[in-house]
């Protein structure tokens, strides 16, 4: 039997989070879930506490990394090994309340057009060394019909890595072979991979529930930066992900554009300069028009 969603936990040296996982676990309100919790490199002793633990429990199946992959790898390797209807990553330091996975699964059953369903993300810093921002819903009609403008407006002017924790249908991603592409040095890869998913529909805004993500020095992103190399890379992963997933010829032109003047506008501004443009943009509200080409 198929099951209705697969739950996907990448551990990463995450044993100083084995409790916040446990809570996530034993929490979830998912009883035909499948649970897949994999280590990529085996650094410390998180998966065996794991595996001790839910060994009884038949919603489990444990993956070892054989090699030391890094997590654009780890993470597809978890949605290549997935068997439910819907998909999630569930981050190894941020808390997932019970409602999480039913509020955002429910919204995908109840709009087939809908892609990925996310909620609200709490923002805490565990050491100061990472800043937070105040939760901004996305800049679009959270129930109008959606548009390739309304993904490229997420991705210029929204923080798209927020929907990066929703609940997204998997068959979406297998059948049109659409897994995370590389980037240099990984940066911002969940981000340009949202937007290539959300060509294929809307990604829907869930207020009912929040998760919690926590930064730390540990973070996977704390060593991110961009520049124009980065910038560069950016431009190459998106325009791939239009040329291979865009909609139609002159739509995805005008697209290109857009996110090419946003790609070199990120990697000229210095970082401080642009997160404060992003959240007065953001503050004034812009961009948020009715689309002209709907996304069936």
């Amino acid at each position: 039997m198929t099951p209705s969603v697969t739950v996907a936990l990448p551990l990463y040296r995450s044993r100083r989070f084995l409790d916040v996982i446990v809570e996530n676990l034993d929490s979830l309100d998912a009883p035909d879930a499948e649970i897949l919790v994999s280590d990529r490199h085996g650094d410390d002793d998180a998966l065996a506490v794991l595996r001790e633990r839910y060994a009884s429990d038949p919603r489990f199946r444990f993956l070892e990394g054989r090699e030391r992959m890094d997590w654009v790898a780890h993470f597809n390797l978890l949605l290549e090994s997935a068997r439910g209807t819907y998909f999630l990553w569930m981050a190894h330091d941020d808390s997932y309340p019970p409602s999480w996975v039913p509020a955002l699964v429910g919204r995908l059953e109840a709009e087939p057009a809908a892609v990925l369903a996310f909620g609200r993300v709490e923002q805490v810093s565990l050491d100061g060394f990472l800043p937070t921002f105040p939760f901004t819903p996305p800049p679009v009609d959270r129930d109008a019909p959606w548009s390739l403008d309304d993904a490229v407006r997420c991705l210029t002017l929204w923080q798209l890595w927020i929907a990066f924790r929703g609940v997204f249908r998997r068959d979406v991603v297998a059948e049109r072979d659409l897994y995370i592409r590389p980037t240099r040095g990984n940066v911002r890869a969940d981000i340009y991979w949202l937007f290539a998913l959300s060509m294929y529909g809307a990604l829907r805004y869930v207020p009912e529930t929040h998760c919690t993500k926590r930064f730390h020095r540990g973070s996977g992103g704390a060593d991110w930066s961009f520049g124009p190399r980065q910038s560069l890379d950016a431009w190459r992963v998106l325009r791939s992900y239009l040329a291979d997933h865009g909609p139609a010829a002159g739509v995805s032109a005008r697209a290109t554009v857009q996110v090419g003047a946003w790609c070199l506008t990120q990697g000229a501004l210095p970082a401080p300069i642009a997160r404060a443009l992003g959240i007065a943009v953001r503050r004034a509200g812009l961009g948020a028009p009715r689309p002209s080409e709907e996304i069936a």
